[in-house]
């Protein structure tokens, strides 16, 4: 049975990583963590490189606490350029024995007013300002921002989703580590 610990209770995110691993996989075990309250693990990254960072720390801190096959964490934040403000999200994979992939990176635009409320309100996160801006509740676990921004064209699920199958590209594609083999030699 393959172990797969998840670093979140979020069941968007939850739901993510079920149907990507079971694209590859069958006979799969999931361990969720609730990791928000370690150093170093932001509950609402406002860059692209914390958001990074925290997604990349809670893979860190799922080793410490579960064996498991691979770890998976997604990560949300916001960052802001010369462009404007925008939503963004990285996912990282861990196997058991520390080889980390990361992708996503992604980006999709959201007004300014959110990034600047969530930086004049550190203990807030985008979902409660999300709930409040469009009168509905709790839509971090549902569809999210992204399906919010995109007429539910796009679900926050299918984002991290792809993300997720993107990882696993190391650990899961022949050509790839066939390649990686040969290049190393």
């Amino acid at each position: 049975m393959l172990k797969i610990t998840i670093c979140s209770k979020n069941p968007v995110k939850i739901q993510a990583v079920k149907e990507a691993f079971a694209s590859y996989f069958t006979e799969i075990e999931y361990k969720t963590l609730d990791l928000s309250q370690y150093e170093g693990v932001s509950s609402q990254p406002m860059s692209s490189e914390e958001t990074l960072k925290s997604a990349l720390r809670r893979l860190k801190i799922a080793r410490k606490l579960e064996k498991a096959d691979y770890y998976v964490s997604l990560e949300g934040g916001l960052t802001r350029d010369i462009y404007g403000s925008f939503l963004t999200w990285y996912v990282g994979v861990s196997n058991k024995i520390g080889k980390e992939s990361i992708s996503g990176g992604g980006r999709m635009a959201v007004p300014s007013i959110i990034y600047d409320t969530l930086l004049n309100n550190p203990e807030r996160e985008l979902g409660e300002i999300m709930d409040e801006l469009i009168g509905e509740e709790n839509i971090k676990q549902k569809g999210g921002s992204t399906a919010i921004f995109t007429d539910n064209r796009i679900m926050r699920k299918d984002v991290f989703k792809r993300d997720i199958i993107l990882a696993l590209v190391p650990f899961v594609n022949e050509t790839f580590r066939r390649i990686e083999i040969s290049t190393n030699a």
